[in-house]
């Protein structure tokens, strides 16, 4: 059993943000892969992602696509961490890992 996103997402806008109804669509039209679709599905409801980042757990396709960004974008571990609200040294761990996994 897996989790219904989007169903959490609707209750979310029906219940503190009754007003933002064209939101509803974009919802119910997105399509949640994985953790990352989460992410910006959180940006687009509340605007700005939380602050309070200690309990996250990510996926190994989420951290493919954030390391893809970063390098697709010629960016730091900083500046990715900036953009994803990240501490460095996640990025850091992330990119060790992936580098002993593909050699």
């Amino acid at each position: 059993m897996s989790i219904n996103y989007k169903k959490i997402f609707q209750d979310i806008l029906d219940i503190k943000f009754p007003e933002k109804t064209e939101l509803h669509t974009i919802v119910s039209e997105k399509e949640i892969n994985d953790f990352y679709d989460v992410l910006s599905l959180n940006k687009i409801i509340f605007g700005t992602e939380n602050k309070e980042n200690k309990h996250k757990s990510y996926d190994s396709s989420t951290i493919k696509k954030v390391l893809n960004y970063q390098q697709e974008n010629n960016l730091s571990n900083i500046e990715t961490a900036r953009k994803f609200n990240l501490s460095r040294n996640t990025v850091t761990a992330w990119k060790k890992k992936l580098e002993v996994i593909s050699i």
